[in-house]
Parts: structure tokens; C-alpha cells; sequence
């Protein structure tokens, strides 16, 4: 069985090798699931990522154009760096604040399996967050390029209630 470390370097290899025009296409169906995947009228505070374009992350922001315009009612939310530090702030606004309460957290994923584990960065962030998030819906997104056959799981580890790809959404 590979280390953790060893599975985060063969994903992101996988991921780099994709080509630009199969990520935009990938990302496209990927918010058109993640406009299924959920009822999202009943959503009040969603948390959003915002993809890193040099790790060539998942672009969501489909989906976030989506719940823009026909769930306007919902607060967004999204984690950016403030002086090196991970910290949650409003989408528009941009100014770090507490965390609220989220109803959906959407995260990005190097990789995951069918028993709806994921496997990040290593950094813990998202761990972090989703465990002081614990009655949230929590969606992962990835590329069907990400999916293994088993993550090596740890105590601090949070599973996903579902993993939307281009292909599936994963329950």
C-alpha cells in the first residue's frame, strides 16, 4: 500500500497531465453535478473554493454563477490566505471572519475512494475546518482521474457525504 506522500505525488501528476481543454471540459460537467446533487434552496451559508490555478484544481465557479443567480438568497463563503494563514471570509467581500455554521461545504481533492475518503494536500486545512463543521453537508470535488482504490485513512481524516466528477456523484 503507497504512503500518503506517495499517493499525493502520483495524483498530482495525474491532475498536471490533463490537458487544458479536458479540465475545462471536466470542471464544466462537474458544476452541472454539483447543480444535481443537491437541493440547494433549503442551503442558507455555503462554503465555496476558490481553485488554485497552478495546482489546476477543479474550477467550480459554474456552479458558484449557478447559486449567484437562482439561489441568490444563499451567504457564500470561501477560505483564502491572509499573511500565510488559511482563513474563511465572505466571497465578495473578502475580509477574514469566525466561521460560521456552514449548511454545504465544498472542498477540493487530489484524490478519493468509494468509501468516500479524500486525500488533500497534507496541509490539514480542510480537515480542520470540516471538523468544527460537523451536522454540514460535506462535497468533494475531483476529477474521476483522482479516484483510487483505497486512501489510507487517519484519525484527523473527515469522509465525504458525496464526491461529485465529471462522471458520478458519489453517495
Amino acid at each position: 500500500m503507497p504512503t500518503k506522500k506517495e499517493l499525493r505525488q502520483k495524483l498530482r501528476a495525474v491532475r498536471l497531465s490533463l490537458s487544458l481543454a479536458d479540465r475545462q471540459l471536466h470542471s464544466h460537467q462537474i458544476s452541472a453535478n454539483l447543480e444535481s446533487a443537491h437541493n440547494w434552496s433549503d442551503v442558507t451559508k455555503l462554503h465555496v473554493f476558490e481553485p488554485i490555478k497552478s495546482l489546476k484544481e477543479v474550477d467550480i465557479s459554474f456552479f458558484t454563477s449557478f447559486i449567484k443567480a437562482k439561489q441568490p438568497h444563499i451567504k457564500l463563503f470561501t477560505s483564502r490566505q491572509f499573511n500565510t494563514v488559511w482563513q474563511v471570509c465572505n466571497l465578495n467581500k473578502g475580509q477574514p471572519i469566525l466561521a460560521p455554521q456552514f449548511d454545504v461545504v465544498i472542498v477540493p481533492m487530489l484524490g478519493f475512494d468509494d468509501s468516500l475518503n479524500r486525500i488533500g494536500y497534507g496541509g490539514g486545512y480542510y480537515d480542520k475546518l470540516l471538523a468544527a463543521q460537523a451536522q454540514t453537508l460535506k462535497i468533494g470535488v475531483c476529477y474521476e482521474a483522482g479516484k483510487i482504490s483505497r486512501v489510507p485513512i487517519e484519525n484527523h481524516d473527515i469522509k465525504m457525504d458525496l464526491i461529485v466528477t465529471e462522471k458520478h456523484i458519489y453517495r
